[in-house]
């Protein structure tokens, strides 16, 4: 009887506890921010950020947003493709051209503290860095 009355409070007050953890709703996505193409500082703004839930890349170039699907298939190989994006014309258009062609490109990441970096198999490559909030 003791362990009973011992008990209950607890199992009331678990009753009142938040939620687990993979309950609550995930966090904003991480963006990173292109710095430089084959060694060529990016002088335009163009972001980055994955879905790996849905296996989806989305981002900014530097006139349009656009998304397209991460496949992964054969391990290593990680390419992005079905890229699609809003139709905006701007003066970084010539930037954003770049930006996607480089993207098409690139068949493997690698990601290490504070930079991530797309490569492709004759080694050209375009670094990240976090995008500063």
């Amino acid at each position: 009887m003791n362990r009973l009355i011992w008990t209950l409070p607890l199992i009331l007050l678990a009753g009142c506890m938040d939620p687990a953890p993979q309950d609550k709703p995930t966090d904003k996505p991480y963006f990173w921010q292109l710095v430089s193409i084959d060694g060529v500082p990016f002088a335009a703004r163009a972001t980055l950020a994955f879905d790996s839930d849905a296996h989806k890349a989305f981002g900014q170039g530097p006139c349009n947003a656009w998304s397209g699907d991460v496949v992964t298939d054969p391990f290593p190989v990680s390419r992005i493709v079905n890229v699609t994006a809003t139709e905006i014309g701007c003066d970084d258009l010539a930037a954003e051209q770049a930006f996607f062609a480089a993207m098409q490109d690139m068949t493997h990441e690698g990601v290490g503290l504070g930079h991530l970096e797309l490569v492709d198999q004759k080694g050209r490559v375009m670094a990240f860095v976090p995008l500063a909030s």
